[in-house]
């Protein structure tokens, strides 16, 4: 297949809160790609800044949709996927830019297993270094035991940057990067949108394992990715809005005992982190900005949990119905 064949079994949904720049940076890989403006559906998260101005001029004719308020990724996603078409769906976070030929790669993998339904691609931070792609499913024994101990017992699921040079059965991809199979999507679902942000794309996975499909890493499909930008402008609230889908998570895929044991080892870690990091801050005299961000960043967490983890902290600009779950 050439790459325009490529591009046109392909729709892209790309999630966008206040990306600006980065935003009209992936439009313009993607169109690269091939694939036509009329299959690249951007859904806005209520965004302040002049990311939907600059949307439509770099790609006039894509498909916008503009919500009033955060509505978060799996909601925002599930929106998109309602005007997707084609074979396959790539999901493209608004700060990754897709790299030649990465459509064909993950067509080629998704022809030749008819039991593949998601699949992930290789990120690369700007600079070319390799980041984690891969994800193991969250479990009881990787909250109780230390990494150390978790990577020696099981070293190919934890390790998140894969050395695979061919596609290859993972338990989770990263959803930066990650084409689905329309076809499949009538017995998948969507996204859970019980999940604002972080780990709805790793329940993805783990329920597609469980219907009997399999979920593969493309190390032949390249992204170069900023990583986290929304997150990194709201630190400590990305740190509560992860451990909230962490425990959401426990809760509906671990059982109600695993949930419970999770619920008092989180608050634990975190009053631990903000002690170290505390401690840290008062032997530097608290002269490193990051040391102390990171200190109050915990504390914060710490005081999330405190005060029965109020469901209006995190993220900014939820939707009402979001914070009244």
């Amino acid at each position: 297949m050439t790459g325009a064949d490529c591009a046109s079994r392909f729709s892209v949904i790309i999630v966008n809160y206040n990306g600006g720049n980065m935003l009209a940076a992936c439009l313009r890989s993607v169109l690269k790609e091939g694939v036509p403006a009329g299959k690249i559906v951007v859904v806005d998260n209520g965004s302040h800044d002049d990311s939907l101005i600059l949307a439509e001029q770099e790609a006039p004719g894509i498909r916008l949709i503009g919500n009033t308020c955060n509505a978060g990724f799996a909601r925002a996603v599930n929106q998109g996927l309602d005007l997707a078409s084609g074979d396959f769906v790539l999901l493209l976070n608004n700060d990754a830019q897709l790299e030649a030929n990465s459509l064909c790669a993950f067509a080629e993998v998704f022809d030749q297993i008819p039991a593949l339904l998601i699949a992930g691609g290789q990120l690369y931070y700007p600079d070319g270094r390799p980041q984690n792609a891969i994800a193991a499913i969250p479990s009881l024994a990787g909250e109780l035991l230390p990494k150390f101990l978790l990577k020696w017992l099981k070293p190919r699921q934890l390790c998140g940057k894969s050395q695979a040079i061919g596609p290859t059965a993972v338990e989770s991809v990263i959803g930066a990067c990650l084409a689905v199979r329309c076809a499949g999507l009538v017995h998948l679902g969507k996204l859970d949108e019980d999940y604002f942000f972080f780990l709805e794309e790793t329940e993805w996975c783990q329920r597609a394992r469980r219907l009997g499909y399999q979920v593969y890493h493309v190390p032949a499909a390249h992204a170069a990715h900023a990583q986290g930008q929304t997150a990194n402008r709201f630190r400590s609230a990305a740190r509560i809005e992860f451990q909230r889908s962490k425990l959401t998570f426990f809760r509906k895929t671990q059982g109600q005992l695993a949930y419970l044991i999770v619920s008092v080892i989180l608050p634990i870690k975190a009053l631990v982190n903000a002690v170290s990091n505390s401690l840290g801050c008062i032997v530097t005299l608290c002269l490193r900005r990051r040391q102390r961000a990171q200190a109050l960043g915990y504390w914060r967490v710490v005081l999330w949990h405190s005060l029965g983890r109020p469901k209006d902290w995190g993220l900014p600009d939820k939707c009402p119905r979001l914070t009244d779950r």
